[in-house]
C-alpha cells in the first residue's frame, strides 16, 4: 500500500506523467462508455425510436445506435476532464476544443443519418413511384453540414458564430463560383418536386440526348433514368427546367394512347362509287355493309349511279367511312375519345390518309400489335374499294417493266 501511494505521489509531482495517466485513463473511460451504451442504447432505439421487435435485423438499428453511442465517449471524456484536477490549462483548452469539435461531427452524422430514415419510411410508407423526397432530404444535409462547419471552425477559433459567419460575406463570391452548379441544382430541384412533374417511375423521353427510360431516382443534382435498353442515364436535374422533354406517364394513366399514322393512296384510282361497287363490298362482308348503307341512305333518296355521283359519293369516301366503322367495332379502340379517319394535302407520293385514334393498348408490345393490324387489315382491303396503295417503284418494278417493253418490242 506504501508503494502505491509513494508511485502516485511521484506521477502527481510529474506533471507530464500525470497527463499521460489522465488522458489514458479518460480514453479508456470513454470506450467503456462507448461498448456499454451501444448495446443499451440499441434496445432503446428498437423499443422506443423505431418501434421494431429484437428479431427485426434492422441495418438502421444498428446505424442510429452506434452514432449515439459515438457521443457517449465525447461527453465522457470532456466531463473527466473537468473532474480531474491538475492537468495544464492548455491540455484542457484541447481537450475540450476536440470534444467540442467531435461533439458537433457526431450529432451533424447523427441528424444526417436520421434524415436518411426519413426517407426510407418515406419511400416505404408512400412506395417508390410517388413523389420523391430525397432532394429536399440532401438540401436538409446541405444545410446541417453548413451550419456544422460554422460551429466548428466557431470552436477551434474561440470565436462566436456570428463572427465566422459576417467573415464569410468577403467570400461570398468565391462561395457562389464554387457552389454554383449546386445552388442552381437547389432550385432546379425544388422546381421539379414541387411542380410534380416527374416522379420516380414515370417513363421519360429526351431526344436531343438520346434518352428513353423510366426514371428511377431523383437526386439534388442528377436524375436518374433507366433507359429501354437496361442502360443507365444521369441528366442533370437543372435540365428538365432549361431542355424539352416527354413525360409518357400521363399517357399510362389516362388509359389511351394515341395513333397518328398515314399512308399514301395513289389519286389516279380514286373514282366516284358505283352500284356494281357497292354489290361488291356487301357481298364480301355483309355487316360491315350496313353501316355503310345507313350512311348512303342518309345522304341520298335511292343509290343510283347519277345519285352517287350527284353526292359526291367516291370509293375513296367509301372506304373512310368503312375504315371508320371498322375501329368502332375493334374493342381495343377508344370510342370515348377521338376517332378521326381523314385526309392530309396532296403530295407528290399522293393522297395521304390519315388514321387518328386512341387504343386501350397503352403498353409498347400491345400497342404496336393493335396499330398494325389496323394498317394491314387497310391494306389488304383498300384494292376492294378499287383502289391502289402508293409505293415508289423498286427494282422488280423497274425489271417487270422492261420485261413487258421487250415482248411488246418482239410482238
Amino acid at each position: 500500500m506504501h508503494d502505491a501511494l509513494s508511485i502516485w505521489n511521484w506521477v502527481l509531482n510529474h506533471q507530464i506523467i500525470f497527463s499521460l495517466v489522465a488522458i489514458a485513463f479518460m480514453l479508456f473511460a470513454g470506450f467503456i462508455s462507448a461498448v456499454v451504451c451501444k448495446f443499451f442504447l440499441l434496445n432503446i432505439v428498437r423499443r422506443f425510436i423505431l418501434h421494431t421487435k429484437k428479431s427485426d435485423p434492422h441495418d438502421k438499428d444498428m446505424r442510429i445506435s452506434r452514432r449515439l453511442a459515438n457521443i457517449a465517449p465525447v461527453i465522457t471524456v470532456y466531463f473527466l476532464s473537468q473532474v480531474i484536477k491538475g492537468l495544464p490549462d492548455p491540455l484542457l483548452d484541447a481537450i475540450r476544443t476536440l470534444c467540442g469539435v467531435l461533439f458537433i461531427i457526431n450529432i451533424t452524422m447523427l441528424v444526417n443519418e436520421m434524415l436518411d430514415l426519413t426517407n426510407s419510411a418515406y419511400i416505404k410508407k408512400h412506395g417508390e413511384k410517388h413523389h420523391s423526397i430525397k432532394g429536399y432530404i440532401q438540401i436538409a444535409k446541405i444545410l446541417v453540414s453548413s451550419v456544422a462547419t460554422i460551429l466548428v471552425l466557431a470552436t477551434l477559433s474561440n470565436k462566436s458564430p456570428i463572427i465566422i459567419i459576417s467573415s464569410l460575406g468577403a467570400v461570398a463570391a468565391v462561395l457562389m463560383l464554387v457552389f454554383q452548379h449546386t445552388l442552381i441544382s437547389l432550385v432546379a430541384n425544388i422546381q421539379v418536386s414541387s411542380s410534380n412533374v416527374i416522379k420516380p417511375g414515370d417513363w421519360i423521353e429526351m431526344p436531343q440526348n438520346n434518352i428513353s427510360g423510366e426514371v428511377t431516382d431523383i437526386a439534388l443534382h442528377t436524375i436518374t433514368i433507366r433507359n429501354w435498353d437496361n442502360t443507365v442515364s444521369r441528366v442533370p436535374t437543372k435540365n428538365f427546367i432549361t431542355e424539352p422533354y416527354t413525360n409518357w406517364q400521363p399517357m399510362f394513366e389516362s388509359g389511351g394512347r394515341r395513333i397518328k399514322r398515314s399512308f399514301f393512296i395513289d389519286q389516279s384510282s380514286i373514282v366516284f362509287a358505283t352500284p356494281l361497287l357497292l354489290n361488291q363490298l356487301q357481298e364480301i362482308s355483309p355487316e360491315k355493309y350496313v353501316g355503310l348503307e345507313n350512311w348512303l341512305t342518309s345522304r341520298m333518296e335511292e343509290i343510283s349511279a347519277s345519285q352517287l355521283i350527284n353526292q359526291g359519293i367516291t370509293n375513296l369516301g367509301l372506304f373512310r367511312k368503312y375504315v371508320l366503322e371498322y375501329l368502332k367495332r375493334r374493342t381495343d379502340v377508344r370510342n370515348d375519345m377521338y376517332l378521326v379517319v381523314r385526309q392530309l394535302s396532296p403530295t407528290a407520293e399522293g393522297l395521304p390518309l390519315e388514321i387518328y385514334c386512341f387504343t386501350s393498348n397503352v403498353f409498347w408490345s400491345e400497342y404496336e400489335d393493335t396499330q398494325s393490324e389496323i394498317f394491314e387489315y387497310m391494306f389488304a382491303t383498300a384494292r376492294y374499294f378499287g383502289l391502289e396503295i402508293y409505293q415508289k417503284p423498286s427494282g422488280i418494278d423497274m425489271k417487270n417493266m422492261m420485261a413487258k417493253r421487250n415482248r411488246n418490242i418482239a410482238a
